[in-house]
């Protein structure tokens, strides 16, 4: 089985590393959400760039790579596929199952989708932690629980001001995914 696999080219192991690492990320991110406070830390960085980011499970990372090297070697090794259309087929389903895996993290499996109440009137009056200091006119986050589990919305300060990291806020009212919130009076 192993003459098989890199007699027929570096393109085979490549699928293959791509295939085992795939899976220890998947365990690792198990593992991870498991013994939670062993592994975690908090990094604060302060940067205002507009930019947005999607927020992609690791589970659907851990399928698109565990597709695309599956399949790769699946082309390759049984259907005697040439390089490029084995890369094709590959990244095509790593991408359709991926995609798929995300959209059941979002759509089916969100707690904000599946919560029978209104976040807006749910984070009102709410003490939450800040876990992204708020600069003077700028947004940071913040974080609660509810009966979902752990919120994180993004921050700003009522009164325009900076607020660290680690105070503990209470959000006044909420717009969208930005809570505007003030220091708790000590």
């Amino acid at each position: 089985m192993f003459d098989e696999l890199f007699s027929s080219g570096m393109l085979n192991l490549v699928y293959t590393i791509v295939v085992v690492v795939s899976f220890l990320y998947a365990l690792v991110s198990l593992l991870g959400a498991e013994v939670g406070d062993a592994l975690d830390f908090d990094l604060d960085v302060d940067a205002d760039t507009g930019i947005d980011f999607i927020s992609i499970s690791p589970f659907s990372l851990a399928m698109f790579g565990t597709t695309f090297g599956l399949v790769g070697l699946i082309t390759r090794l049984w259907l005697d596929m040439e390089s490029i259309p084995s890369v094709l087929w590959s990244a095509g389903l790593g991408l359709l199952i991926g995609a798929l895996a995300q959209a059941l993290f979002i759509y089916v499996l969100s707690p904000s989708r599946s919560s029978h109440f209104n976040l807006t009137d749910d984070a009102i009056g709410r003490e939450a932690e800040v876990v992204t200091t708020i600069p003077d006119g700028g947004v940071g986050e913040i974080v609660f629980n509810n009966v979902s589990g752990r919120v994180k919305l993004g921050a700003r300060a009522t009164d325009g001001t900076a607020i660290p990291y680690g105070t503990v806020v209470v959000v006044k009212r909420v717009v969208g995914r930005i809570a505007f919130v003030q220091p708790v009076a000590e």
